[in-house]
């Protein structure tokens, strides 16, 4: 598909196979500093990093003053980058800036809920992946509708919404397998 939309847009020289082009963009690049420019398997990491921070501060055990240190500590424990300035770290996301406190773990807990709920619409959606690769997605589309979009703010907790209409809490196994038999087979480890 990648490959058909260089061609049809006039693109010279394109000759890449898919396998070439399947592990371009999904590398791994773990000296990577921002967050935004994260690859799949890396941008865990600086949530993680991010939530330590906001949690320490709210609990009053991290000074605000000792952010960018902690910062950098953080970078190099997780991710082993060393951080040339704080532009490039502790100060790279506006979302202290404007006060948006606890947000970060959002977006980990929605690609381990993808991923959860990826799992689930395979076993109801007959040829899920056949389906996906000829781009037809009226069935998943239909199924998260029924399972998840449907519901709005009727349930209390993300937990309670996937308990009823899947069968269990948010479980981050789900998320692990994927990342692990993606990256295991691109990199050819177990």
């Amino acid at each position: 598909v990648v490959r058909d939309v260089f061609r049809e847009s006039g693109v010279e020289g394109f000759e890449y196979s898919d396998e070439e082009l399947y592990r371009a963009v999904n590398g791994v690049d773990f000296k990577n500093l921002i967050r935004v420019d994260a690859d799949e398997l890396t941008y865990p990491l600086h949530v993680i990093l991010r939530y330590g921070i906001e949690r320490d501060v709210v609990e009053g055990t991290l000074d605000v003053d000792d952010i960018p240190k902690r910062w950098n500590e953080d970078m190099k424990s997780l991710l082993d980058v060393d951080v040339p300035n704080d532009k490039e770290g502790s100060l790279q996301d506006i979302h202290w800036s404007c006060m948006a406190i606890g947000y970060f773990p959002t977006y980990l807990l929605g690609a381990m809920m993808a991923a959860q709920l990826y799992h689930y619409c395979g076993l109801d959606v007959p040829d899920l992946e056949e389906k996906i690769v000829k781009g037809e997605f009226g069935d998943v589309k239909e199924w998260l509708k029924k399972k998840v979009h449907v519901h709005g703010r009727r349930y209390g907790s993300l937990d309670e919404l996937l308990e009823r209409e899947i069968g269990e809490k948010l479980n981050p196994d789900y998320f692990i397998r994927y990342l692990e038999g993606k990256y295991g087979e691109l990199y050819q480890v177990d």
